[in-house]
């Protein structure tokens, strides 16, 4: 582990406190409003007919979308590389996460370092 060399001073919190879930909290609503503001109007449609939120943790933020049905669900992944190209603007380790429908547990997950195999050559 690349902590046991760190002085205790220097080691992560063992878990969060209120204030550490607040700051949290307050940067995915701010990142959402940024991220609303960056996507073009054929993504935020999409988005609009779904349940959506965008969550942080450490570097990575994650755009999880929870479609309300499966013709959705293949609109939502139609649009899946303008929504990574949008959402990389603020990390580069994003990811997206899309579940077919709200009572599906199973999800296709994707990080947007990966979204070129899903663009279509030129």
């Amino acid at each position: 582990m690349i902590y046991a060399a760190l002085p205790p001073d220097d080691l992560p919190p063992s878990s969060l406190q209120m204030g550490d879930r607040q700051l949290r909290s307050q940067l995915d609503r701010s990142l959402t409003q940024c991220f609303q503001a960056q996507c073009d109007p054929t993504s935020l449609q999409i988005l609009n007919s779904c349940e959506w939120s965008i969550t942080t943790t450490a570097n990575v933020a994650m755009l999880v979308i929870i479609c309300p049905n499966r013709k959705t669900n293949w609109q939502v992944l139609n649009q899946a590389v303008p929504l990574s190209n949008t959402i990389a603007q603020f990390s580069q380790d994003a990811k997206l996460r899309i579940y077919s429908t709200p009572k599906m547990l199973d999800y296709f997950e994707i990080r947007v370092d990966e979204i070129s195999i899903y663009q279509e050559s030129v």
